[in-house]
């Protein structure tokens, strides 16, 4: 059973020449073979978690994550990160540099350092190798359990049982979460490290653990998951005050740019928009710096576009822009605003404008394409999403959206190949099979074309078997 999985695994990872894990007995698993595990895994999160699909935010998280992970010890930096769609605070690592954050995390923190600090440790679980260290701290017994794990996936999605899928994922996360209190400290301490070294606070770790003690004092018996995957002891709060204790220094990074997306978070967690309008009031009222203005005027502008009130939204909008003309993220606002207004007009020169001083920038490839769709000019639609999965060739939105293009612009096996992708990278590889099959039949004998179709095929073949094979 589990020898099956190891070498379908390896099969998985054909294109990149990755080796095995070895067999059953192995004590220890490959850097390769965690990344394809990862990719196994997050292709099946997907299909389980409701994404948390803002560009934008998108954008902004895997920056971040990027720049801690260039001050970290992490060896493998082909990073996913998965953002949910969940207002509580949580955020985990799984095996092959995958790191999830609930949009939560982000709504609930009050600085950037805070935000850091928690993504630091996640990926300090990753440098570490925490996953890998534990399997061969507990040899065959604790593979053996993780590749069971990834059978009730398969399980799940043989049956189309949305419960028993559910109930892997969460299994196979918890797996990889329940690090021992060795493990745990280790985190704390290099994350902690990796922290100062890119810049942020050495409060920010002391900080966020009052926070996370606070709400669970809040939340009564329904404990924060987050803590029970990462339970917060005496030791380790005592720890992270202490290090902070021996830094000394200021002017600590706390960029516009996470106080504008956390504010994304407020206005689409507020039930009602006009909650979100008399926040962002109070908090201009109250704002002392520019800073602080800016981030009202945005939360402002993003809250009355909610209730519809267009003018109001873009007059708040261009108001933060006075205060800062070159914020990208102001300005894309500003494009995103002109979109839900109806102005299409003046959105296609600014999205155009911004493409062009911005090649193959996420949230504005994506704003241009809806404005485009609109306009009905599918071909360039089309060109500026090919473009972007160039550079984003695992982001299942992306081929969402150009397949949607591709079948307006009436481009048939474009439109199979890219439903294709964005099937298989949400785990459904019997309909991304069937997708490769159907453009198979129209691409008449082109050599070139059909081969990569039967390698796609093959690929979803050797997941499905990845995942049969230990069910």
């Amino acid at each position: 059973m589990g020898l099956s999985l190891l070498i379908s695994l390896n099969y998985l990872g054909a294109d990149d020449d990755l080796p095995i894990i070895g067999d059953s007995s192995s004590s220890v698993i490959s850097i390769a073979s965690e990344y394809n595990l990862g990719r196994l895994y997050i292709a099946q999160l997907r299909r389980t978690i409701p994404e948390y699909t803002d560009p934008l935010t998108q954008d902004y998280a895997e920056h971040l994550v990027y720049r801690l992970a260039e001050y970290s010890e992490l060896k493998d930096r082909r990073l996913e990160i998965a953002l949910i769609d969940d207002k509580s605070i949580n955020a985990f690592a799984a095996p092959g540099g995958i790191i999830g954050i609930n949009a939560g995390l982000i709504f609930h923190t009050s600085t950037e350092g805070q935000l850091a600090s928690v993504l630091s440790h996640e990926i300090a679980h990753l440098s570490q190798r925490h996953f890998a260290r534990r399997l061969q701290r507990q040899k065959d017994r604790s593979l053996a359990n993780s590749l069971m794990i990834l059978g009730s996936i398969a399980l799940a999605g043989a049956t189309s049982n949305p419960n028993a899928l559910l109930a892997g994922q969460q299994a196979i996360t918890q797996q990889n979460l329940s690090f021992s209190r060795g493990d745990e400290q280790e985190a704390d301490r290099i994350g902690f490290k990796n922290l100062i070294s890119a810049g942020f606070d050495p409060l920010s770790t002391s900080h966020m653990f009052e926070k996370l003690q606070s709400l669970s004092r809040l939340s009564g018996s329904n404990e924060l998951e987050f803590l029970r995957s990462h339970p917060l002891t005496k030791n380790r709060i005592a720890d992270a005050q202490s290090r902070a204790r021996t830094h000394k220094g200021g002017n600590y990074r706390n960029s516009l740019d996470y106080g504008l997306v956390r504010n994304r978070s407020i206005v689409h967690f507020s039930e009602i928009p006009r909650q979100a309008v008399t926040i962002f009031e109070k908090r201009f009222k109250e704002a002392k710096t520019s800073k602080e203005k800016i981030e009202s005027l945005y939360g402002l502008a993003l809250s009355y576009s909610e209730q519809n009130n267009h003018l109001k939204a873009l007059e708040k909008i261009r108001k933060a822009l006075d205060l800062d003309k070159e914020n990208l993220i102001l300005q894309i606002g500003l494009l995103e605003l002109h979109i839900e207004a109806g102005n299409y007009f003046e959105a296609e020169a600014l999205a155009s404008s911004l493409l062009r001083t911005n090649p193959t920038n996420y949230p504005i490839s994506m704003l241009y394409n809806r404005i485009l769709m609109n306009k009905g000019d599918y071909e360039l639609g089309e060109d500026i999403l090919k473009e972007l999965t160039l550079t984003r060739p695992k982001d299942p939105q992306v081929w969402y959206w150009l397949a949607e293009v591709q079948g307006l612009d009436k481009n048939v096996i474009g439109l199979h190949l890219s439903r294709a992708e964005y099937f298989f990278l949400t785990g459904a590889y019997e309909t991304s099979i069937k997708h490769l099959r159907m453009a198979l039949e129209l691409t008449d004998s082109n050599f070139q074309i059909t081969e990569s179709i039967h390698n796609k095929i093959e690929r979803s073949h050797q997941s499905i078997e990845a995942l049969k094979n230990v069910s």
